[in-house]
């Protein structure tokens, strides 16, 4: 994981930015190849930041520590209901960590400790450390995250988010890189790699079609039921209508939850879509169910 506020890495005049509460340097770096120049990232047009004062009110809490030391109470407001957009609407655990102790650990090995702490180390995560400690961030991402937001990916809005900071506008910074999350599926969450990138994709497209059908690839080693996985991510992610399809890997079966009861065709369907997954058709299972929807 490359560490996050820390550089814009090969670059001819690398900023490096060590937290939203302290200084910039720059460093030079005469070898850096052309492409990936200070001024090649400089010329890409920046991306607009998205609009989220119309949110509503987070439920949940997404900012962990020291948040109000670089934070107003209405920016804290708006970036806690965008991580709870995220949360829902990608299905990715997300959370911004602020802290000026780090206890000795690296900050990777923090961010991934918070991430455990916050979440059990399940699903889908998307944490931003934020460490005024040692003054080196991460961007932690496990599952679909880390697959949806490869290394490289960050390099641009990095770039503009060193600026926001030069501009002392920790809020845009912040905003700027969890907006990484958009990158994340919206329909097929497969936070154990059972598709191939092709697959999801395609997956992704069709299911965008339908708007009411959705796909969670997993394995399932917690006490819960498949059933009750399935249910709670169907009411996290959906409104209330649509169905949400299970793929449970350890158990290789499939469930099925919706708004009311399973259609008899989903139910027929869901003997060869358990067949399918054993012998290792993700995407057939799930076209088998899909087609039963209607």
């Amino acid at each position: 994981m490359k560490n996050f506020f820390a550089a814009v890495l090969s670059a001819a005049a690398v900023i490096m930015m060590t937290g939203c509460s302290r200084g910039i340097s720059v460093i030079s770096g005469a070898d850096a190849p052309a492409e990936t120049t200070m001024a090649t990232i400089e010329a890409v047009t920046e991306a607009p930041l998205p609009d989220i004062s119309g949110l509503p009110t987070a439920e949940g809490e997404y900012l962990h520590e020291k948040w109000a030391d670089v934070l107003t109470a209405d920016e804290a407001a708006r970036l806690n209901s965008y991580c709870e957009k995220l949360y829902r609407e990608r299905l990715i655990n997300t959370a911004v960590v602020i802290t000026d102790d780090i206890g000795g650990k690296s900050p990777y090995d923090y961010a991934a400790d918070s991430y455990d702490s916050i979440y059990e180390g399940r699903g889908s995560g998307l944490l931003l450390l934020i460490n005024n400690d040692k003054g080196d961030d991460c961007l932690y991402r496990t599952g679909s995250a880390l697959r949806a937001i490869p290394d490289g990916v960050e390099k641009v809005p990095l770039y503009w988010s060193t600026m926001d900071i030069m501009n002392g506008d920790c809020y845009s910074a912040i905003l700027r890189i969890l907006q990484l999350g958009e990158n994340c599926p919206q329909y097929v969450f497969d936070n154990i790699g059972a598709f191939t990138d092709e697959e999801l994709a395609s997956l992704e497209e069709e299911l965008a079609g339908r708007k009411s059908v959705y796909v969670l690839a997993t394995s399932n080693g917690t006490d819960k039921s498949n059933e009750e996985i399935c249910r709670s991510y169907f009411e996290r992610r959906s409104d209330g209508k649509g169905f949400m399809i299970m793929l449970d890997t350890k158990s290789s079966t499939v469930t099925v939850v919706s708004d009311g009861n399973i259609p008899s065709e989903v139910a027929k369907a869901k003997t060869s879509a358990d067949k399918l997954l054993k012998d290792g058709n993700a995407v057939g299972a799930v076209n088998e169910i899909v087609s039963a929807t209607g």
